[in-house]
C-alpha cells in the first residue's frame, strides 16, 4: 500500500520513475526450517560430493567419518592416509539475496579424528550445479586454484579449524568473497568457544540489507548462555552475489581429517523496498548546466520523497492506534511495532469467507473463541483457498492478550509442523486470526472421540509424534529466539490432509530471554491440568523442560489411547503416568498399549521405546528430562540408547522458602521435607 502511495506521487518528482519499486513484485521472501534431517525432508536439499544423511541418523554429514568407512581404529589411525573429502549441500530453491535482509540459525558439529582440518562454511553461491572437485583442504569446498582470489559471485562464512599461512589461528570465523583469504576474521577462542571441541555449536547469522551489515553470533548448543557476538562486517551483497542465489553449506578435508556435520538449519528472509530510484535519461550533464539542475532536482526530489514517506508512516500509525484504542487499549502499541507481522484482513472479507460466521461453518469452540471454516478463493474458476478463522471476543482482556501472543509468536515462525498464521483482523470490536485449514481436525478427535473417528494406525501415530517433536525442537533451539509453547496437548496438535502433525494454539506461548540471570519465563499459572509440569505450580515459571513434560504426556496418550486423567479403570485412582510406570516396573509396559491397535501391523519395540521415552519426558525432576533434541533422536533412530529410568516413579517435593536471609533451625528445615515411603525423592528448593 505504501509503495502504491509513493508511486501515485510521481507527478511531483519529474526526475524519478517508480519502476524500481515495482521490480520487487516478483521477489518473494524465503522461509524454511529443518529441525532435523531425514528421508522425509531430504528431497528439499541437493547433495554434492561426499555430503549425505547417514542411515538411521538425523543430521547431515558433509564429510563422513573415515573410522566408519575405512574400518580404522584409534591404534591404526596414525598410519592411515585418509582420502581428501569435499561435501556440499544446498537448499533446492533459489533465494532472493538483495534487496533483502535475512537471518539463518544452524547448529554445526566438528570433531577431529587425529589432527584437525580443515573446516566448514555457510555459503551463498550463484547456481546449484557447479561443484569444484579440487576444492579440498583449505579451499573448504568453496574455491579451487582457478577461482581463488577472483570474484566468483560467492560468499562464504568459514568456520576454520586449520591454521594456514594466511589465517590468524586454527579456531576462527572468516567472511570470504574473493577466495580463502578472508575479508574479515575473528577468533572464536576469545568468546570461550572451540569449533573443534566435539561440541555442537549454534550459529546465528543476520544480514541487514539496509545497513549492509553481516553479523555473526555463536554459542554452544543446549546452553542457556546468550549468543556471543563474533563478527560484524560491512558487505554489499548486490556487489558480491547474484540477486537470486542458492544457500547451503560446504566442508572439506586435506591431509588431516575431521567430521563436519549440520544438525539443524533455519532460514528466513524479508524482501526490502528497492531504495535505488533511477533517473530518467533526460540528457547529458555539463558543469553548471543541465546536469547540475538534474543533481539539484534529485536532491530536492529525494528530500520530498523522504518527507512524504515519513508523513504517511506517521499518519498510518496514528490512525491505526486510534482505531485500536477502543478495544485493545494498551495492546495497540504492541501491534504497531510487530516486525514482519502477518497480513491484515478486512472484516468484510472474513465475514464473506465464513458465510457471516454461520453455524454451518463452525469447526469448534474453546478457550477464548470459536473457529470457523472459511473460503478465501476469488470465486469463478479459482480454486478454494480454505482457511480456519478464529474469532475472539475483544471484550475479554485475557482474550486480547492471547490474540497479541499469537501474532507476536507464531506469526513470525515458519516450520512445516506448525500451523501457519496467515493474518489477523481487528475491526468492529472483533479480534480475528486466520490460519491454515486442517481438514483432519485435531489429534484429540482420533485418540479419544468415540463417535466414529477412524482409529489411527501405529505408523501414522509415530509419524505424528515425530512431527510434534520436530516442531518443539524448532521452538526450543531452531529459531533466533527460544519459545515455550506452554500448552502442548492432543487438542492443539492439528492434522493436515496427509495426517502430518501441525502444532497450533500459541495463545499461551512466550519467548525465553537469552540471559543467564533470567533463563525462565515468569508467568501466571497457565496450561491444562494433567499436561502442566509439576514444578510450574510452585515456581510460576515455564521452561523448555515444562514443554518436554507435556510432550511426554502426549507420547503416553498416543501409545495407550487413554487420557492423562480418567475417572474409570485402570486410572480411576491415579493418573496415566503412575499406571504406565507401574507396568514398566513389572517389566510389562506393553500391556498398556492402546487396545484399538490390536490386530494391526505395528512394531512392538517401537511402541515400547515411545512409552519409555514418555516416562522419561514426564519425570518429576525437570533436570532429568531429556531435551527435545535427545527425544527426537530416540524417536527417529532405533539404535539410540534409551534414557535410564528408576524402577518406580520418583516423588517430587517442591519446597518454596522465604527470601534469602531468613534463618531457620535444622528441625524446622527438616519438617519442610516429608519422608517418602519408597525412598525415592526428587527435591527442588526455590526462593521467592
Amino acid at each position: 500500500m505504501l509503495i502504491r502511495r509513493v508511486c501515485a506521487l510521481k507527478s511531483l518528482l519529474p526526475f524519478f520513475i517508480c519502476a524500481s519499486y515495482a521490480q520487487q513484485a516478483n521477489s518473494k521472501s524465503t522461509n524454511f526450517s529443518f529441525a532435523y534431517f531425514g528421508q522425509n525432508n531430504s528431497q528439499q536439499l541437493i547433495y554434492m560430493g561426499n555430503a549425505s544423511i547417514p542411515a538411521d541418523h538425523v543430521y547431515i554429514n558433509l564429510t563422513p567419518d573415515p573410522y566408519a568407512t575405512l574400518n580404522v581404529s584409534n591404534e591404526t589411525a596414525s598410519n592411515v592416509v585418509f582420502p581428501r573429502m569435499i561435501g556440499r549441500v544446498l537448499y533446492r530453491q533459489p533465494v532472493t539475496m538483495w534487496p533483502a535482509s535475512f537471518t539463518t540459525v544452524f547448529t554445526i558439529f566438528v570433531k577431529p579424528k587425529v589432527f584437525n582440518g580443515d573446516g566448514l562454511a555457510f555459503i551463498i553461491v550463484p547456481n546449484n550445479k557447479s561443484f569444484l572437485p579440487r576444492s579440498y583442504g583449505s579451499m573448504l569446498g568453496v574455491y579451487d586454484q582457478s577461482t581463488d582470489g577472483n570474484t566468483t559471485g560467492q560468499l562464504a562464512i568459514e568456520f576454520d579449524t586449520y591454521k594456514n599461512r594466511f589465517d590468524p589461528d586454527s579456531n576462527h570465523v572468516g567472511i570470504d568473497t574473493r577466495g580463502t583469504t578472508s575479508d574479515s576474521t575473528a577468533g572464536m577462542g576469545e568468546q570461550g568457544i572451540d569449533i573443534k571441541a566435539g561440541r555442537a555449536i549454534q550459529v546465528r547469522v543476520h544480514y541487514d540489507g539496509r545497513a549492509k551489515s553481516l553479523q555473526i553470533y555463536a554459542r554452544y548448543a543446549n546452553s542457556s548462555s546468550p549468543y556471543a557476538s563474533i563478527l560484524n562486517h560491512t558487505v554489499e551483497l548486490e556487489n558480491t552475489v547474484p540477486r537470486s542465489a542458492y544457500v547451503g553449506f560446504a566442508a572439506s578435508t586435506g591431509n588431516s581429517y575431521e567430521v563436519h556435520r549440520i544438525l539443524n538449519w533455519n532460514f528466513s528472509s524479508v524482501i526490502l523496498p528497492n531504495s535505488s530510484l533511477k533517473l530518467l535519461p533526460v540528457g547529458t550533464g555539463t558543469p553548471g548546466g543541465f546536469g547540475t539542475g538534474v543533481k539539484i532536482g534529485v536532491l530536492a526530489g529525494s528530500i520530498t520523497v523522504g518527507l512524504v514517506v515519513v508523513g504517511l508512516l506517521v499518519w498510518w500509525f496514528v490512525v491505526r492506534k486510534k482505531r485500536a484504542a477502543s478495544t485493545l487499549g494498551y495492546f495497540s502499541g504492541e501491534l504497531a511495532v510487530i516486525q514482519n507481522a502477518p497480513h491484515r484482513y478486512p472484516y468484510r472479507q472474513l465475514a464473506a469467507a465464513t458465510n457471516n460466521f454461520s453455524e454451518a461453518e463452525l469447526l469448534g469452540t474453546g478457550g477464548f473463541g470459536s473457529v470457523y471454516r472459511g473460503n478465501l478463493g476469488g470465486g469463478g474458476n479459482e480454486p478454494a483457498a480454505l482457511v480456519a478463522v478464529k474469532k475472539i471476543s475483544a471484550g475479554s482482556k485475557q482474550g486480547a492478550k492471547e490474540f497479541i501472543s499469537e501474532i507476536t509468536t507464531i506469526g513470525r515462525l515458519r516450520h512445516r509442523n506448525l500451523v501457519q498464521l496467515h493474518g489477523w483482523c481487528h475491526e468492529r470490536d472483533e479480534l480475528l486470526l486466520v490460519y491454515d485449514y486442517m481438514p483432519n481436525g485435531s489429534l484429540n478427535k482420533f485418540l479419544f472421540d468415540r463417535t466414529g473417528a477412524t482409529p489411527l494406525n501405529w505408523a501414522r501415530r509415530h509419524r505424528i509424534l515425530c512431527g510434534l517433536a520436530s516442531a518443539l525442537l524448532y521452538l526450543h533451539e531452531g529459531w533466533e529466539q527460544r519459545v515455550v509453547h506452554r500448552d502442548v496437548k492432543p487438542s492443539n496438535v492439528m492434522l493436515d490432509g496427509e495426517f502430518n502433525a501441525r502444532l497450533g494454539d500459541f495463545g499461551l506461548a512466550r519467548f525465553i530471554e537469552n540471559d543467564d540471570a533470567t533463563p525462565d519465563v515468569t508467568t501466571r499459572l497457565a496450561g491444562t491440568p494433567g499436561y502442566m509440569a509439576p514444578e510450574c505450580s510452585y515456581t510460576g515459571k515455564a521452561t523448555a523442560e515444562s514443554d518436554v513434560f507435556s510432550f511426554g504426556i502426549v507420547l503416553l496418550e498416543v501409545a495407550t489411547g487413554r487420557r492423562v486423567l480418567e475417572r474409570k479403570s485402570p486410572l480411576a485412582e491415579g493418573n496415566l503416568v503412575d499406571w504406565v510406570w507401574g507396568l514398566y516396573s513389572q517389566d510389562s509396559v506393553l500391556e498398556c498399549v492402546d487396545p484399538k491397535l490390536d490386530g494391526s501391523d505395528y512394531d512392538a519395540e517401537e511402541i515400547r521405546r515411545v512409552l519409555i521415552l514418555g516416562l522419561a519426558c514426564s519425570h518429576p525432576d525437570p533436570q532429568l528430562r531429556p531435551s527435545m533434541r535427545r527425544a527426537i533422536q530416540v524417536l527417529m533412530n532405533p539404535n539410540e540408547e534409551l534414557p535410564q529410568l528408576p524402577s518406580t516413579r520418583p516423588m517430587a517435593i517442591y519446597v518454596v522458602l522465604p527470601p534469602v536471609g531468613a534463618v531457620f533451625s535444622q528441625s524446622t528445615l527438616s519438617s519442610l521435607v516429608p519422608e517418602s515411603s519408597n525412598g525415592t525423592i526428587t527435591t527442588s528448593v526455590h526462593n521467592d
